[in-house]
């Protein structure tokens, strides 16, 4: 009981910190995709039938303003499809497919009544936070510490309220061109992380009730299903497409499946190392090294690797000890 308090507590204070129906998510989809799990996992696929019916009556009755609503009943969804399907997962990055549901949603945002006008409403919002980043950034550049950050953040050799103000203007401009494109992907790593932590909630409750246990799996043993490669070209597919709209789902299937590649190429690594007699520790360290050096061709770099894997299977490569030996 005492871990499942602690993580209720833990989900609890960034709700109360972001307040509204938005911060009632961080408790209500871990809690709803732990009941729909266990719900699954007991009675099999009726524990779907309860997010099924609350996602009709969310598709039949919601209304164009409150299109946060389709999350719960998507995540609780993806829930009961992980408790259906948990004996039945055979590797690491096989429940990448039960995110499906989430996935399809964000993909299908840019569709729904009212997604222009939240858009603005999110612009409008970081625009009045504007005068208070400009501020925080002068305070930062006098400041010793932190003022070579500023300047190379800027690019510029001296800081003034002038150059601030431009640079502050000049990503409003860019930043209301991206965000159309880029919250459907925010709000599926968060959802993907919520469910994650509903799942985590479902293993405490288990516990407590004193099911077996579910699933774990080394990070190392992470790897996509092969069909998610389809996923990310019909990303590509819609962004190189003569089709505006389909722009805010291309972004999201590619930047996502690139996400979960990014992953599974992070995860070669480890095994590739941990195969090697390299500490855990170290591999952690030095991983972390590099991402704060070269962060975006540490990215790059990892996703790419992970897209090989789909032909090459690293891990599957690796010689065993017996043929080591024989050699």
């Amino acid at each position: 009981m005492l871990r499942i308090a602690a993580l209720l507590l833990v989900l609890a204070v960034p709700a109360l910190l972001t307040g509204g129906p938005w911060g009632a998510m961080w408790l209500a989809v871990p809690v709803a995709v732990a009941v729909t799990l266990l719900l699954s996992w007991r009675f099999g696929a009726w524990g779907g039938l309860l997010p099924t019916l609350a996602l009709a009556g969310v598709a039949l009755f919601s209304m164009p303003a409150s299109w946060w609503t389709w999350w719960l009943p998507v995540t609780a969804l993806s829930g009961a499809w992980m408790g259906w399907r948990e004996e039945r997962s055979t590797f690491a990055g096989g429940r990448a497919w039960l995110l499906l549901p989430v996935l399809g949603l964000a993909a299908g945002l840019a569709f729904l009544p009212g997604y222009p006008e939240r858009i603005d409403k999110v612009d409008r919002e970081l625009r009045a936070q504007d005068p208070q980043v400009a501020r925080g950034l002068l305070e930062m550049s006098r400041d010793p510490s932190s003022g070579w950050l500023v300047r190379n953040w800027l690019q510029v050799p001296q800081v003034t309220e002038a150059v601030v103000e431009q640079w502050i203007q000049s990503w409003a401009v860019s930043r209301r061109k991206l965000l159309p494109n880029l919250i459907p992907s925010l709000l599926f790593v968060w959802m993907a992380a919520l469910v994650a932590a509903g799942r985590a909630l479902a293993g405490r409750v288990a516990g407590g009730l004193h099911w077996p246990p579910l699933q774990r799996m080394r990070f190392g043993e992470w790897r996509l299903p092969d069909g998610a490669i389809w996923t990310f070209l019909a990303g590509m597919s819609l962004l190189l497409a003569p089709w505006p709209a389909g722009f805010p789902t291309g972004w999201t299937l590619l930047v996502n499946a690139g996400i979960g590649f990014c992953f599974q190429g992070i995860a070669i690594v480890e095994s590739l190392m941990l195969a090697r007699g390299i500490p855990l520790p170290v591999i952690v360290v030095t991983l972390v090294f590099v991402f704060v050096i070269a962060w975006p061709l540490f990215l790059m770099s990892a996703a790419a690797l992970g897209l090989s894997d789909v032909w090459l299977d690293f891990r599957r490569m690796e010689a065993s000890p017996d043929t080591d030996a024989e050699v």
